[in-house]
């Protein structure tokens, strides 16, 4: 979608176009709901500026210094003091949202912040939509759609990583590699295109050889980046991780062990845990859903019958299952059962309670599918830091998530690459099949289409409606 020119760049003067909803002055308060020390409302339109000096008094009007705070009292419509507050102009198309931009301060009461509110709504404004000023950011060329997407992203973050990743995409990381990987696309469609207007000068092996080359990287470049969503998902959303054993095989130590809390019951008596019990633990920047469950075997009550079940249904919904065995007790058949249930899954094999004298005799078929072993004390706590990292390597593999390298963590943006790719796989078929250029270019310009996408230079109306509708409100 092109930019629009910025909506209030000239505008303070002109009167708003009711045709056009993006000439209308939004407001909305840009901190959470709540009491805190401070509250902040959000102004942004063609009349922002006038519209708030109106409920202030008539020195503070004028003159409005660009960037510059100003300390003074909004009124109710009566004239009388509602806060005193700090009132901060930016002015188009040198703000967030492009458009002149108005920010108050005011102490925090939620009882204050309506009240400032509901006085700008009388002098015009309206109600902004979640994530109506972000729109309105991308719609006038302050950000492209996935830096306005990361927005979102930076705020739901959790950990650092999480932050870190939403961050290098607000700063246009994903959108300088794909302006990188479209540029060279254009230059061999060009190329193509310059065949077919000239079909008596037609283009010779060496050249279509070259092109085609050209072609292979550039799939291979949109493969990687569409292959990173792999751990972009898991980065951005976290992972479920289920531990699985039989009874008293330590499984509940080692959940509180990994949660560094006292979560779940631990008992000698096997069988303790009847029901799953979960924690969201931050594993190295990565949030992980750790779930405890029942202990699997043959179960010799309803309740501990629907216990097991639950626990079966855990495994096989987990994006990871931790296969808890005692070092210090034989290989049984329930062991042998739990096996069966996820050998076919991503699972790790940690042999617990290595304090203890070794008694198991693991098959090697078990060992040989698991992604990583671990031997641990859940009571001592030796090797739990090598199972914290065994972890984070089973779901983010040789470090990917470390390296300086982009990450593609929407699911959009996924699928955008995988058109792409298929596109792009189809133009370089039709082209090594020796079909015209018309053939081969209706794909590479479909390709071209679906990385735009990305950044929303082909993103239709109804599209942006349902990614800002995701946003908060004031943002």
């Amino acid at each position: 979608m092109k930019a629009r020119e910025p909506i209030g760049a000239s505008s303070s003067t002109q009167p708003p176009d009711a045709t056009d909803p993006y000439s209308e002055n939004i407001v909305a308060a840009a901190t959470p709901a709540g009491r805190g020390a401070v509250k902040v409302i959000r102004v942004s339109g063609p009349s922002s500026r006038n519209l708030v000096g109106r409920r202030l008094p008539p020195s503070r009007r004028r003159p409005w210094k660009p960037r510059h705070s100003s300390l003074t009292d909004f009124l109710d419509r009566d004239g009388n003091r509602i806060d005193q507050v700090l009132v901060t102009f930016y002015a188009a198309p040198a703000s967030y949202t492009g458009e002149d931009v108005v920010e108050i301060s005011c102490h925090g009461s939620p009882a204050i912040e309506a009240q400032i509110v509901d006085g700008l709504l009388a002098e015009g404004a309206r109600l902004a939509e979640p994530g109506e000023f972000t729109l309105r950011a991308f719609l006038n060329g302050k950000m492209d759609l996935a830096q306005a997407e990361a927005v979102r992203d930076l705020i739901r973050s959790q950990t650092a990583h999480q932050a870190r990743i939403a961050r290098d995409q607000l700063d246009g990381k994903l959108s300088r590699v794909l302006r990188s990987v479209k540029e060279r696309l254009v230059r061999v469609i060009s190329h193509m295109e310059t065949g077919l207007e000239f079909v008596e000068d037609p283009v010779e092996p060496d050249s279509r050889d070259k092109l085609l080359r050209d072609l292979r990287r550039i799939a291979g470049r949109i493969g990687e980046l569409e292959e990173s969503f792999r751990v972009g998902r898991v980065l951005r959303d976290g992972f479920v991780a289920t531990i699985a054993g039989r009874p008293n095989s330590g499984k509940s130590s080692i959940f509180n062990a990994l949660c560094r809390n006292e979560r779940a019951i631990v008992s000698s008596v096997a069988g303790t845990t009847r029901d799953a019990i979960d924690q969201t633990v931050d594993l190295e920047g990565i949030p992980m859903q750790l779930v405890d469950t029942a202990g699997i075997r043959k179960a010799r009550s309803p309740v501990e019958r629907l216990g097991v079940r639950k626990s079966l249904d855990y495994v096989g919904a987990s994006d990871l299952t931790l296969f808890v065995v005692d070092r210090s007790r034989d290989f049984s058949t329930e062991d042998a059962r739990i096996w069966t249930e996820l050998k076919d899954t991503l699972y790790l094999l940690v042999v617990n309670k290595i304090d203890l004298e070794a008694a198991v005799r693991i098959p090697s078929e078990l060992e040989s599918g698991a992604r990583s072993r671990s031997d641990v004390s859940a009571l001592t706590g030796q090797g739990l830091d090598t199972l914290r990292g065994a972890i984070r390597e089973a779901v983010a593999p040789d470090s990917d998530w470390e390296r300086e390298r982009v990450v593609v963590t929407e699911v959009r943006h996924q699928e955008c690459l995988q058109r792409a790719r298929q596109r792009l796989g189809a133009g370089m078929d039709a082209y090594r099949d020796g079909l015209s250029e018309e053939f081969p270019l209706y794909h590479l310009r479909g390709a071209l289409a679906e990385l735009g996408g990305v950044t929303g230079e082909t993103t239709v109306e109804d599209l942006l409606g349902q990614i800002f509708s995701s946003f908060c409100i004031g943002k």
